[in-house]
């Protein structure tokens, strides 16, 4: 704080000091400036002083100084007026804030008249210097108030303005004391306009009803019809004096919100390749699954994707910040799946570690585990898996407490669990407490759709990891491709891509380049491979070629000209053809 802040205000407490008593005031600031003065001192305000001895002294003590032969006391003596001083008596007292000396109040005599008006009641004098400095310091505090009152309404504005939601602050009357400007933009008003008639109406009614209140209304905004979800809820004060927070949404934009939130939870399911009805039913089954906390058990075949359903689950769900922990309780020998499953103490078994072991499912506290092949499972493991599933705790090999976990179990198998349980080979407990939620994922060959969108999702990623350019498949391998069993499901697929690609890594993957390939790799006989000649005309393989080559171009975020350069065509031709054939570009 600084005298100099309130500058107008000190000058004419010093006019009114000058014109009671009838002696010259000078007001100084802790820098020693002029501040404010009257007679002679007036002219040379907001200049630094000359002479200011008496003011330091008065500052570093904190107390009045009085000053009867100036000129000549001893703390005149390092001032360059000593022995020559102007005035004929002095009269300073500190200015004080919050314990700290922030300036001087000073009665200055320049002649008799005035010295004796100064002396004649010098604890008089003093008394009212001190209230005059109280009131300079209670002025000082006003304003201090005042600029912090502004600097918080200041900032409460840039707050409410953060808010993606109107913000009105209104009294008991239901008129309104703040709004932010999403309120002023959903409410159709204008900087300076005031709310609506209808609005300010709906905000008493609101005011008047008693405790916590929301709603959704409609109401036509400057001819637009807006349905809002209105909350209220009470601020501050006491009744009849309160203040009351209502907050405003667009129903629609809170619809949006929530269908944009879905589609961010769903996009680790994007990472699963498939167009047909049957994988789409599938991966928004799951997703649905992924919102809670049940135990799921995913059956299928061998390679049909049953870990990239649980990963997705997991990466959907409130955990997916937490660890994913895999298990594979067929690839583990039975001695050590125990261990590995549940941990151990130290010295619990020959060769186990001095310090113990953590097991998969303490790793995976908070978080999912995901125990593949549940089928492999030994009958003394299924037990304690059963135990797992009902108490939700643990207990070390060799310990003698129960540890408790927070756990998400994520089955799969390719076997079938009835079976087993029928044959005694899989327990029927244990299999109920795992099949909560049961995902079935359909085989390749019942989703014939999905060969070629998968097809050319390998391509994609093998020419990336390949540093190849393969454009795709022609039509005589797309038919192979559809018509092959896929015993070994999404895995043989990609497998068989990859293997291509040991091979062909430019143009087009043709039935002349890929016959002894596809003879070699699959199960197939050569009769049953289609020939081009009897797949497609050449007008056909045309029309397909133009439109992997647009595919491609998109996909790698060129032009649609760069086609006819893939083409080995001109730009007006490839247009011509794309119209002939009536291509989607």
């Amino acid at each position: 704080m600084d005298l100099m802040d309130i500058q107008p205000v000190v000058q004419r407490i010093a006019d009114a000091i000058a014109a009671v008593l009838k002696i010259e005031v000078e007001i100084a600031n802790h820098h020693f400036i002029r501040v404010a003065g009257t007679g002679e001192q007036k002219t040379s305000i907001l200049h630094k002083m000359e002479g200011d001895l008496v003011y330091q002294s008065a500052i570093r003590t904190g107390q009045p100084v009085i000053i009867e032969n100036p000129g000549y006391e001893q703390v005149c003596e390092r001032c360059r007026f000593y022995g020559n001083c102007s005035e004929t008596g002095e009269i300073c007292a500190p200015i004080t804030y919050k314990d700290q000396a922030l300036g001087v109040i000073g009665l200055l005599a320049f002649d008799q008249e005035q010295r004796r008006r100064l002396f004649e009641n010098t604890e008089g004098i003093l008394t009212f210097l001190k209230k005059m400095a109280d009131l300079l310091s209670s002025k000082l505090h006003e304003h201090d108030m005042i600029r912090q009152l502004t600097r918080s309404s200041e900032k409460m504005d840039k707050i409410m303005n953060l808010f993606n939601q109107g913000i009105i602050v209104i009294n008991e009357r239901g008129w309104h004391q703040e709004i932010n400007l999403k309120a002023k933009m959903l409410l159709g008003m204008d900087d300076g306009s005031s709310l609506p008639m209808q609005v300010e109406k709906l905000l008493r009614g609101i005011v008047q009803k008693s405790g916590e209140f929301s709603q959704t209304i409609s109401l036509t905004i400057r001819k637009q019809k807006k349905t809002l979800f209105i909350i209220k809820q009470k601020l501050a004060g006491v009744e009849p004096y309160s203040e009351y927070l209502i907050s405003i949404q667009d129903v629609n934009e809170i619809r949006n919100l929530a269908e944009k939130a879905t589609e961010e939870q769903k996009k680790p399911f994007d990472q699963i390749i498939g167009v047909s009805p049957s994988i789409l039913e599938v991966k928004e089954y799951a997703f649905k699954v992924s919102q809670s906390n049940s135990t799921v058990l995913i059956q299928g075949e061998s390679g049909t994707g049953k870990e990239e359903f649980a990963k997705a689950i997991h990466k959907a769900s409130m955990r997916k910040e937490e660890p994913f922990i895999t298990v594979n309780c067929g690839a583990i020998p039975e001695n050590l799946l125990e261990s590995e499953l549940f941990g151990y103490e130290k010295g619990a078994f020959t060769g186990a570690n001095n310090k113990g072991k953590l097991g998969k499912f303490e790793l995976a506290n908070k978080g999912s585990i995901f125990l593949d092949e549940i089928g492999e499972m030994p009958q003394l493991l299924q037990v304690k898996l059963l135990r797992v599933l009902q108490e939700r705790e643990i207990e070390h090999l060799g310990g003698t407490h129960p540890i408790p976990v927070d756990v998400r179990i994520i089955a799969a198998t390719n076997k079938d669990l009835q079976e087993m349980v029928s044959m005694g080979d899989f327990r029927e407990d244990l299999y109920f407490r795992l099949n909560v939620i049961p995902i079935t994922i359909p085989p390749l060959r019942s989703r014939k759709e999905d060969i070629l969108a998968l097809s050319d999702h390998f391509i994609t990623k093998f020419n990336e990891l390949f540093q190849a350019n393969v454009l795709g498949m022609e039509i005589g391998v797309k038919e192979l491709m559809i018509n092959y069993p896929w015993k070994g499901n999404v895995r043989e697929l990609k497998n068989f891509i990859e293997y291509l690609f040991n091979f062909i890594t430019n143009g087009w993957i043709t039935m002349e380049e890929a016959e002894a390939l596809i003879h070699r790799k699959l199960s197939i006989n050569k009769q049953s491979i289609p020939r081009a000649t009897s797949s497609f005309s050449l007008v056909e393989m045309e029309k397909e070629m133009i439109k992997k080559a647009i595919n491609f171009v998109h996909y790698h975020n060129l032009n649609i000209e760069d086609a006819s350069d893939l083409l080995g065509i001109g730009r007006a031709t490839l247009f011509r053809k794309i119209k002939k054939y009536q291509i989607d570009t």
